[in-house]
């Protein structure tokens, strides 16, 4: 359930159940339980539609904004 934050072309890192933001050109990864291990599921700013300065959890094996 934890929170991450980096700035630009940081990294933000969280757990299962977190919500990771990052600056233009950063990375967040987020971890996720699939119901037999952990995934990371990592997005860039600026790719497939991941936005700079905007918290993103995972759901359905995917990352989306937290709302």
């Amino acid at each position: 359930y934890g929170e991450a934050t980096a700035g630009n072309y940081g990294e933000a890192t969280a757990g299962n159940y977190g919500k990771a933001t990052a600056g233009y050109n950063g990375l967040i990864s987020v971890d996720s339980w699939d119901g037999v291990r952990n995934r990371r599921i990592i997005g860039y700013i600026g790719e497939n539609g991941i936005k700079a300065n905007t918290a993103y959890r995972v759901a359905s094996g995917k990352l989306k904004e937290a709302k």
